[in-house]
């Protein structure tokens, strides 16, 4: 078959099928009408003239490139011979191979579980669809699609599913650059960065917990690893972690002499070392200088009952102010943002979030001061977590300007 755009580009290519040349026209490029095989496969051929002319009008408008690989596959699913479960250009084929070569790096694992979580989601999305993929067909109005179906069948909170969908534009740009040929409409493809609600708390309501009576040892256990937590600023599966074998004293060129917590983290796998607050120090006094007892053998177990008690401690705490967060619908099996009162909102993660949330606030303490302890890669994902911009940074030192400025005034 040979289908003539312009005089530049001509497309050729064989569509597969055989006749006897003793039955071919030449006259009219079409076995001659003297069976019913050949009849058969001229009726073929004008079917698949006009799949091709057809399938050409609507990639044109799609702005398509048409290569001579355009026709042979166009062909091939004419005549439905695309194998499925191995065709790469089928985005759910190349989504698959992708993921087999993420395990092969040094990808973090919950960045591989997302890619995961998406080749299953975009399958059910296929499906829902009733049609298969392949790269061309992911248009602007196919992602678009994919996102209503997210948030609607799927149950996935906007911000999830914009996540999900920037991960599906990231698995289109790899196939491009390995040759695919995706929509023109994807490079120039925007999704919105729908910012996660942060759930902190500050030093004044950390000092209420401190302050608040709580009777049972795992309730005062879990108070005080919260305690720990929010001036330590470790992920729960570090902080249920340390022990009184990480404790180091150092002693600087002065003589002077101070207290920390090392530790490898265990996501990251990056060593930190954590200066000693005095509220921790408080802490450590009421176990012999050691850290409170564990709640499980099993970590799984013991940050599930540390959840559990923390949420309970700061009820006791009265933490019962109306806030915006994220609660989990048993109902509808989905993550909703709803007001309710903010101790239903504590969880284990609440324990870094406020130590990086306080200490920013903080102007005595730089960014690279408490990313040291965080751990965070970039200062950009720093202040992501925080839920803070540039900006932020750019409205704490105007008013450090006007300090300074009010300061000389004064002197003056």
């Amino acid at each position: 078959m040979q289908f003539s755009v312009s005089k530049t580009l001509k497309m050729r290519t064989s569509t597969g099928l055989v006749v006897d040349y003793a039955d071919w026209s030449d006259k009219t490029s079409l076995p001659k009408q003297n069976n019913v095989q050949t009849k058969n496969i001229t009726a073929k051929l004008n079917d698949l003239k006009s799949f091709v002319l057809r399938e050409y009008n609507d990639d044109l408008a799609n702005g398509i490139l048409f290569t001579a690989y355009w026709l042979k596959e166009k062909i091939s699913i004419f005549f439905e011979r695309v194998e499925i479960g191995t065709n790469d250009n089928i985005v759910i084929n190349y989504m698959a191979q992708y993921n087999e070569l993420r395990k092969l790096g040094k990808s973090k694992k919950k960045t591989d579980q997302h890619y995961i979580s998406l080749e299953k989601k975009f399958s059910e999305f296929q499906k829902f669809q009733k049609r298969i993929y392949t790269f061309p067909d992911i248009d602007k109005k196919a992602m678009l699609e994919f996102r209503i179906w997210l948030e609607t069948k799927d149950k996935l909170m906007e911000s999830t599913a914009n996540r999900t969908l920037k991960n599906l534009k990231t698995v289109l740009l790899d196939a491009r650059n390995n040759g695919k040929i995706i929509h023109h409409q994807i490079n120039s493809f925007s999704i919105e960065n729908i910012s996660a609600i942060k759930v902190f708390l500050n030093f004044e309501e950390i000092e209420h917990i401190k302050n608040t009576p709580i009777i049972g040892n795992d309730l005062q256990y879990a108070k005080d690893w919260l305690i720990i937590g929010c001036y330590t600023g470790q992920r729960v599966s570090d902080l249920l972690a340390m022990n009184k074998g990480k404790v180091f004293t150092k002693t600087d060129s002065g003589g002077e002499s101070f207290r920390f917590i090392e530790l490898i983290q265990i996501k990251t796998g990056k060593h930190v070392t954590i200066p000693m607050h005095d509220e921790v120090e408080q802490v450590l006094l009421k176990y012999d200088g050691g850290f409170p007892p564990a709640f499980s053998d099993k970590e799984h177990s013991n940050t599930t009952l540390f959840n559990r008690y923390i949420k309970k401690v700061c009820e006791l705490s009265g933490l019962n102010k109306i806030v915006k967060g994220r609660i989990f619908n048993d109902e509808l099996k989905r993550n909703e943002i709803k007001e309710t009162e903010k101790y239903k909102l504590v969880s284990s993660h609440i324990c870094r979030r406020s130590f990086a949330t306080n200490f920013y606030g903080d102007k005595r303490f730089t960014t690279p001061q408490i990313m040291s302890i965080t751990a965070h890669g970039t200062e950009a994902s720093f202040l992501a977590y925080i839920g803070k911009t540039s900006s932020d940074h750019a409205l704490n030192t105007a008013k450090t300007f006007r300090e300074i400025k009010e300061l000389k005034e004064k002197i003056v």
